[in-house]
């Protein structure tokens, strides 16, 4: 079960993404321009989506897009 761990940024409901990622310890970093930016697996990205729409009053899907070199 390794899963690659990839980049993901997102500018969706910043501060609900912010507080979820650092209740789950994961790092990230936030510009104005690029949004909030964090490392995981597509697993967790998917798991997070759900956790915000279903828990945290989320009434749209938030888009997180991987960031592609």
């Amino acid at each position: 079960m390794n899963e690659e761990i990839k980049e993901w940024q997102t500018q969706s409901v910043k501060h609900k993404v912010a507080y979820v990622l650092m209740m789950d310890g994961v790092s990230f970093r936030y510009t104005e321009e690029t949004g909030i930016v964090f490392s995981a697996p597509k697993l967790y990205v998917e798991n997070l989506i759900y956790r915000l729409t279903t828990c945290f009053g989320v009434s749209l899907k938030p888009i997180i897009n991987e960031i592609k070199y």
